[in-house]
């Protein structure tokens, strides 16, 4: 015979069990809302710039990023997942200028992660600043300077382990199909401003910038809850969306 009390009493701390895991995921806080960035610990720092609302992980094919080429490129802030094979082989070959192309561990046929960034935000530059203090030292208070200086513009950065097609193109390659759009209202869409290919940086990023302005106001805000950036110039087509939502500090957007 089932003991009836006692199987109201398992069902009873289950629920509670449920109800409590399911309360501590609600009100559970991302690391960088429950710490400053002087405090993130590396790896922390790294899943800021590949996986998170500032930056968005991709999947495109190597013949499209040059694979059959040869490249040369500085990076220090290669997530440690770029490479087919564990480790930071790709982070430290471009760190160091190691020629990159196939030996990258990338076919032509295969998927190449690539991360598209909110580059101009200050959560981004914070993890950038940080990656860059676990090598360099240097004092927090010149790193809170730096970091929360604003930008002019929107800044979109992206990086690969292979960024041979990046070093092709041109202002005037992505210019007439390269923008930032609001998925809400479709109205909203802001130019590319300039374009700077990885060659022509020490970061070896491929930066697309955009006016902050439309119609003399802020290009965006939190009432269009998503934002699309496109690039399409040569044999590149990028899409990657950013939800404005999870993009503040202190409750005001950081873009």
């Amino acid at each position: 015979m089932v003991n009836q009390p006692h199987q109201s009493k398992q069902v009873t701390w289950l629920v509670v069990s449920l109800l409590f895991a399911a309360t501590l995921t609600v009100f559970s806080k991302d690391f960088w809302e429950e710490r400053p960035f002087t405090q993130w610990t590396e790896q922390e720092a790294m899943n800021l710039i590949s996986n998170s609302p500032w930056a968005r992980p991709l999947s495109v094919l190597g013949s499209i990023l040059g694979a059959r080429k040869t490249v040369t490129n500085r990076s220090s802030e290669l997530p440690n997942v770029a490479t087919r094979e564990k480790g930071r082989s790709s982070e430290v070959a471009m760190s160091t200028g190691t020629e990159m192309g196939e030996n990258a561990g990338f076919g032509p046929n295969d998927p190449v992660p690539v991360y598209v960034r909110w580059h101009s935000s200050v959560r981004m530059r914070q993890a950038l600043d940080r990656l860059g203090r676990f090598r360099v030292k240097a004092p927090d208070s010149e790193a809170f300077r730096l970091s929360e200086r604003p930008m002019e513009d929107y800044q979109i950065a992206v990086i690969a382990p292979i960024m041979g097609t990046f070093n092709d193109l041109s202002l005037e390659d992505l210019k007439p199909k390269t923008f930032l759009t609001s998925r809400k209202d479709k109205s909203k869409k802001t130019p590319l401003k300039s374009y700077t290919a990885p060659r022509n940086r020490s970061d070896g990023v491929a930066l697309f910038s955009f006016p902050r302005l439309l119609d003399g106001k802020p290009a965006f805000g939190p009432e269009d809850q998503e934002v699309e950036f496109s690039a399409q110039g040569g044999k590149i087509t990028l899409k990657a969306s950013f939800k404005l939502a999870r993009m503040t500090i202190e409750g005001r957007p950081d873009l």
